[in-house]
């Protein structure tokens, strides 16, 4: 049984400070078709684009600049950006960054013309949005609010604390992210106290609880569209 499932927790600075070299990347899990990367920016790479995948970039640590077909932007930690497939792009840093990577791990199904050969300079810009703003902007507590959207899946964020409402059981893949303060996740085989920059995956199927502390943020990637 899915229930039976023990949840891993993973820290985003101890799976970077692994990483030696600059744009040294490690894959860490999967959220339905997402799969979820650390990447250290450090230096420039060249011009490339995806044709067949949307990429998100996520800040933990340190500023990059990602220059694209559209604009740049400056992304500082929990600030994330889409860049859209077809779009040329390049990030680069002075400095060591750690930043989290979004992307499809298959090639996705290319329905009603989505897929971009290239893209008009200047067409488009990218969007930059800060996690923490967003939250703070939230409406009310324990409610997620989508931020932005990779594929078919959403990256949301919400702050609350006490237990949070959940669909039982979990209806699709869902990474949970502490943004500030400390959430726990319980199942029947496991008990994960979080802390900013932890996250795990609870996998379609799960029964489970979430609860946190007073001032939690917390992010959640999941599909783009639960049951009522």
């Amino acid at each position: 049984m899915v229930w039976m499932t023990k949840l891993t927790k993973f820290s985003v600075s101890q799976i970077a400070d692994k990483l030696e070299k600059p744009f040294s990347m490690a894959n860490v899990v999967h959220v339905g078709d997402i799969v979820v990367s650390v990447y250290i920016c450090q230096g420039m790479v060249q011009w490339h684009k995806h044709l067949d995948i949307d990429e998100l970039f996520w800040v933990y640590e340190g500023t990059i600049l990602l220059e694209s077909d559209w604009g740049e932007v400056r992304l500082r930690p929990d600030d994330l950006v889409v860049v859209p497939k077809g779009v040329g792009h390049r990030s680069s840093s002075g400095l060591r960054a750690s930043v989290l990577l979004m992307r499809c791990d298959f090639f996705p199904d290319r329905k009603n013309g989505r897929r971009r050969l290239y893209a008009i300079p200047g067409e488009e810009k990218l969007e930059r949005a800060s996690l923490r703003d967003m939250a703070q902007k939230s409406p009310a507590l324990s409610q997620f609010q989508t931020v932005a959207q990779i594929e078919d899946s959403v990256v949301q964020v919400a702050r609350g604390e006490g237990n949070w409402p959940v669909h039982i059981p979990a209806t699709h893949d869902r990474l949970l992210y502490v943004l500030d303060g400390t959430a726990t996740v319980r199942t029947f085989r496991s008990m994960l106290h979080m802390h900013p920059g932890d996250f795990t995956v609870v996998p379609r199927g799960a029964e489970f609880q979430l609860n946190s502390t007073r001032g939690t943020v917390l992010v959640q990637v999941t599909r783009e569209r639960e049951p009522e």
